[in-house]
């Protein structure tokens, strides 16, 4: 390849890059989401969920959700349980418009039967009623159009395999320009 075409193919490349690097949201937007689970402990039990996203910058994004678990068809008695939880995602890798981020952060519930199998959790504790953990986040995020943005998310928890969950959602920017 001669010496001038080297050139251009790295000054394509670098500008490539950058408009690749871009992140998965302007600064300062908050979005909105909802989002349906499959809980990887039990067969019949998913869960659905709303979220909200606040982008601090291109690269970082605080994530407050809140999910309800229920059973589909329950063979036995099936008791629901709420989840709160708080964390941070940054990029991991970003080909727009394929966005994949990583992040951890704090996940709570009110499952009674988290009781029985509080030895065998990871990294956890209960106080009254409430379970409390740490979170492991891996998301593909892919935007549809400016305001819109699907994802596929995979949640480890320290709460144990019975409360990791694998979802779907999508969110929305209602002040996307």
């Amino acid at each position: 390849m001669p010496q001038i075409m080297k050139q251009y193919f790295l000054l394509v490349m670098t500008l490539g890059f950058s408009y690749m690097s871009y992140g998965q949201y302007d600064p300062g937007v908050t979005n909105y989401g909802l989002t349906m689970a499959k809980n990887l402990g039990l067969e019949n039990e998913v869960s659905g969920g709303v979220r909200i996203e606040y982008a601090y910058n291109c690269f970082t994004t605080y994530i407050g959700e809140f999910n309800r678990s229920f059973a589909v068809s329950p063979e036995d008695v099936y008791e629901g349980y709420n989840e709160l939880a708080f964390g941070v995602n940054i990029i991991a890798f970003n080909w727009y418009p394929t966005t994949i981020t990583a992040g951890m952060g704090y996940i709570g519930n009110d499952s009674s039967v988290f009781e029985s199998i509080e030895d065998e959790a990871f990294l956890a504790f209960r106080t009254g009623d409430f379970n409390h953990g740490a979170q492991i986040k891996l998301r593909a995020l892919y935007q549809v159009n400016s305001p819109i943005h699907i994802f596929t998310e995979l949640n480890i928890k320290s709460l144990g395999r019975r409360y990791d969950t694998f979802l779907i959602g999508f969110s929305y920017d209602f002040n996307a320009r």
